[in-house]
């Protein structure tokens, strides 16, 4: 029987990675028929735009809760088991959200019920993140940046489902119930497929109950927070720059996410064989650099241009190249975390935290940036901030073999 690297036969391995593809596309399509049936909540509740922006902080809020607290229960009961665990409980979660949604509902249920939800996907996040970084050390070479290409994939087709469910007027009890049901149906059975974690050497200190960088973690949370704070704020500010500060119409707004997030998928397709050939830590540098160039050059050329198409088509272009740059940064982080210790896990979860915690801040910083200057000058930070991996992502001493 042919085994892998760490001894798990190639079959177990494979079987193992198609369990864990699957259970992030479940996540991302969750996640992604949720956004389509906000406006409807919105109307549904009667709830103005700030106390929706406050309602919308809740799922973020939550993540940061229990990303930090899900590290140490991988490392206790395993990240396969645990993994398992978190599915039913993430889908049951998107159940209050319906609830909360009724005729009838407030604000307040509906931040709590999104507070759970929230705190339920960011468990699920690390735990099966942790699982990916246990496949990939069993593989031998870097996979984990196509299950994040698999959650995006989930979650445009969880936004076509969620758009679908609202134009045929069908409640969001029904559309979360068969959902997740269905995701279950063919997620759990091949979830036994999960492999055991490495085990952990004697001398090795104790699982910390919160996770939080520590030593060569901090580097790389910091480069987390970096990047998804620029990718938090190119989903929520780019469409208003081309629109309100670059002329561009209603339709030709949503360009520049749209190429975005199309070149962030593509990346992280093909963004193992990049990982593997060039090494996870000179592969952030490289990436990170061109997507912020690329954003720069592109907003150069839209400044110089001010008032013709030109400079709509160099602002799309620009967030175009930041989306192909920054598509295998965030993947490759959490994978160099996951073998900086003897624990995958908890490093995993003290990463993430920095990443999601710039995702939640970034639209605001901008927003207040721009509120000090403009909103073109604030979209030169995330160019700035994009960047940070170059310098914050160093060479590491490492054992032959290993990915560095």
């Amino acid at each position: 029987m042919a085994v892998s690297l760490t001894g798990v036969s190639v079959a177990a391995a494979r079987r193992a990675r198609l369990a864990v593809a699957l259970t992030f596309a479940a996540n991302g399509s969750l996640f992604g028929s949720w956004a389509p049936r906000v406006p409807e909540v919105k109307a549904l509740l009667g709830l103005s735009d700030g106390i929706l922006g406050l309602a919308l902080l809740a799922p973020g809020a939550g993540s940061l809760i229990t990303l930090p607290l899900a590290g140490g229960i991988a490392a206790r009961w395993g990240s396969g088991r645990t993994t398992r665990w978190a599915l039913p409980l993430f889908f049951a979660s998107s159940l209050l959200i319906a609830w909360a949604a009724r005729p009838g509902g407030n604000a307040a249920e509906l931040f709590g019920a999104l507070f759970v939800f929230g705190a339920a996907m960011g468990a699920l996040d690390v735990l099966m993140n942790a699982q990916g970084v246990t496949v990939e050390q069993a593989y031998g070479r870097s996979v984990l940046s196509s299950f994040h290409a698999v959650f995006s994939l989930g979650a445009l087709g969880g936004t076509v489902i969620g758009s679908l469910a609202a134009g045929w007027h069908i409640p969001l009890v029904a559309q979360f119930g068969v959902l997740g049901a269905a995701w279950l149906v063919v997620v759990l059975p091949v979830a036994r497929g999960f492999l055991p974690d490495p085990p952990v050497p004697e001398d090795a200190a104790p699982t910390p109950v919160f996770a939080l960088p520590r030593g060569p973690l901090v580097p790389l949370a910091i480069a987390a927070f970096a990047v998804l704070l620029a990718e938090g704020s190119t989903a929520d500010w780019s469409a208003v720059l081309l629109r309100d500060s670059l002329g561009a119409g209603p339709a030709a707004a949503g360009a520049a996410f749209a190429a975005f997030s199309a070149t962030m998928t593509l990346g992280r397709l093909v963004g193992d064989r990049v990982l593997t050939r060039l090494g996870r830590r000179r592969a952030v540098r490289l990436f990170a650099g061109f997507g912020a160039t690329g954003l720069a050059a592109g907003l150069l050329v839209a400044e110089l241009t001010a008032g013709s198409s030109v400079a709509v088509v160099a602002a799309v272009a620009g967030f175009l190249l930041l989306g192909a740059g920054i598509s295998i940064t965030f993947p490759a982080l959490l994978a160099e975390a996951g073998v900086t210790g003897p624990r995958a896990a908890p490093a995993l979860a003290a990463v993430s935290s920095g990443g999601y915690l710039g995702f939640l801040v970034g639209p605001t910083v901008i927003g207040g940036l721009a509120e000090l200057t403009s909103l073109g000058v604030a979209i030169w930070f995330v160019a700035l901030v994009a960047a940070a991996p170059v310098v914050l992502v160093r060479r590491r001493r490492v054992a032959p073999g290993s990915t560095s």
